[in-house]
């Protein structure tokens, strides 16, 4: 679906890192790991849109958090106060949890930009009052993504360099934490998916889902750049992460 908005901010949190808010038209009904894509500028170059996971959505609100890596995400940081964004969305589906279920351990983990996505399921089973563990990991503090909101959430950080929370990766939390029949939800870059799954493929009574991130050239399914081999090693088939998923069964997955 087509949507627009203005721009309420466009404001740099860390190292090449940008919350933007968007002013929408009408209540943005959308759920944690879908994302929407943006058109970053009135010209043909970039002529594609570029897909950003959702920060949150509330009443006529919507929040991104991106960080700077190439000439769309550049442009998209230009953005002032006012401008319109056009985008379209929501697009994907949604990380497959069972509220009804009070036994299983729930934890979320973000990486990188994939906290982005995370912090929106956070957030929306906080407000069901289910309990959760949340983590995040980056390098270095700079590159933790919305430190404030996230520790308003109880939030666990590791970073690799030790200046935000354990010094380590966000396996070296999650092995204090994990229970025998936990759920965990995900997104961030794939060796740190590859890392947990790793862990959770020698305990046969825990889930593991996983919102990947690929590069998306048109995120309607069309373009097909964003496939993902979901199998075994030796027989799989692909599917498109913007149709798909972007959410998966990760044991499914061939990483």
């Amino acid at each position: 679906m087509k949507n627009s908005g203005k721009v309420v901010f466009n404001k740099k949190t860390g190292e090449g890192l940008y919350h933007l808010r968007l002013a929408v038209k009408k209540r943005f009904k959308a759920k944690p790991a879908q994302f929407i894509n943006v058109k970053v500028s009135d010209t043909v170059v970039p002529l594609l849109r570029r897909p950003f996971s959702i920060f949150s959505a509330e009443k006529k609100e919507l929040d991104l958090v991106y960080k700077v890596i190439g000439e769309g995400t550049r442009l998209l940081s230009e953005k002032k106060k006012g401008d319109a964004v056009d985008f379209i969305g929501p697009q994907g589906n949604t990380y497959p949890v069972d509220l009804k279920d009070k036994k299983s351990k729930l934890i979320i983990i973000g990486g990188g930009t994939g906290a982005a996505s995370v912090h929106f399921l956070a957030n929306e089973l906080k407000k069901s009052k289910r309990k959760f563990t949340l983590i995040q990991g980056a390098r270095n503090k700079r590159l933790i993504v919305a430190e404030k909101e996230f520790k308003k959430l109880g939030c666990l950080f590791a970073t690799e360099d030790g200046s935000l929370g354990t010094r380590g990766y966000v396996t070296d939390v999650l092995k204090k934490v994990l229970e025998p029949n936990a759920v965990i939800y995900a997104c961030g870059p794939e060796p740190m998916i590859k890392a947990v799954k790793r862990i959770t493929e020698k305990m046969d009574d825990v889930k593991f889902y996983a919102s990947f991130e690929a590069y998306m050239g048109c995120g309607i399914g069309a373009c097909i750049s964003c496939v993902i081999p979901v199998g075994v090693a030796d027989n799989f088939v692909y599917k498109r992460v913007c149709k798909e998923g972007t959410v998966f069964d990760v044991s499914e997955v061939v990483i």
